[in-house]
């Protein structure tokens, strides 16, 4: 593939990954929204750590288009299960 192929599914996955947690504060009951934020920064978070370690790797002290788009995939992931967790923690809380 293309390195812009790479790019383009990094930037594709970031898109779903807010449209994941998107979804989730809509679903979620008032007073608990502020969780999908949280899902939010989490993923970000992964995909810095992912795209800072792809650079002091590379020989050219830069990320590669495949380590940035490593990088938003593993950010998508932790989106979906920092989700998943929050939606998980909201509904326990409910049948309290």
């Amino acid at each position: 593939m293309e390195p812009e192929t790479w790019v383009t599914l990094g930037v594709m996955l970031m898109g779903l990954g807010v449209l994941v947690a998107g979804a989730l504060g809509v679903s979620l009951p008032e007073g608990q929204r502020l969780g999908a934020l949280f899902a939010l920064i989490v993923g970000a978070g992964v995909g810095l750590v992912v795209l800072g370690s792809g650079s002091l790797l590379s020989d050219e002290g830069e990320p590669s288009e495949t380590t940035f788009f490593v990088g938003a995939l593993l950010g998508f992931v932790a989106v979906c299960v920092a989700s998943w967790i929050v939606r998980k923690r909201a509904t326990t809380r409910a049948d309290v």
